[in-house]
């Protein structure tokens, strides 16, 4: 019986530790890391030619409000830079970048779990992508051309998974998501260049106040 006392409240002291949002806090965080894309080659369909995948630099900040301990509204602001994929052509060395940039904002309903030292949940929820500027096509000499691109706003679904703990008056964040866009990017002609399937792993900080 004693050992059992003392297991709950080593367990309880260590829930402790971790300080979750209550329901109506706000919280604001960053986060910095990267994104692979799965399959991002929209209409591009040509024989003989190999489509592989880029990494890319991602950087979000985000608030949300806790409409209860467990659940949020979390809208965000991610930079998504020079995400895109390579043209390989086997028969030759000629190899080609296709990479653009854009400002993702994700409306995500956020589910958080309490477990003892850790804190970890679920989002999901649509998200609306801007492109910024112009893609760009570069080729393996050097060489590169600016593409105009003529789509003004992208669609799709956020979803992923969380962990965090706690570190001084916040919490240190772990985010994976996979995001889906259900148009593509489109040039001047009409033709479309990229449509999103990718991965995004970051890291970043949050406080709740």
């Amino acid at each position: 019986m004693k050992k059992m006392v003392v297991v709950a409240m080593i367990l309880l002291v260590t829930a402790a530790g971790i300080h979750a949002q209550q329901a109506g806090e706000w919280t604001i965080g960053g986060r910095l890391g990267g994104a692979m894309g799965l399959h991002n080659s929209g209409d591009v369909d040509m024989p003989g030619i190999v489509i592989d995948t880029r990494f890319n630099f991602n950087f979000a900040l985000y608030a949300n409000y806790a409409f209860s301990d467990m659940v949020s509204f979390q809208p965000e602001f991610n930079f998504m830079i020079n995400q895109g994929y390579q043209i390989r052509f086997p028969s030759s060395p000629l190899t080609m970048d296709i990479t653009y940039s854009s400002l993702d904002i994700p409306l995500l309903l956020r589910i958080s779990l309490l477990r003892p030292a850790a804190l970890w949940g679920f989002l999901l929820g649509p998200h609306l992508s801007i492109p910024l500027g112009s893609a760009e096509f570069s080729y393996v000499d050097g060489s590169s051309a600016d593409i105009d691109i003529d789509t003004s706003i992208t669609f799709g679904v956020t979803a992923g998974i969380f962990g965090a703990r706690q570190a001084g008056p916040g919490r240190l964040i772990v985010d994976m998501r996979f995001i889906f866009d259900f148009n593509g990017v489109e040039d001047a002609a009409g033709d479309e260049f990229i449509r999103r399937r990718a991965l995004v792993a970051t890291i970043g900080y949050e406080i709740s106040f």
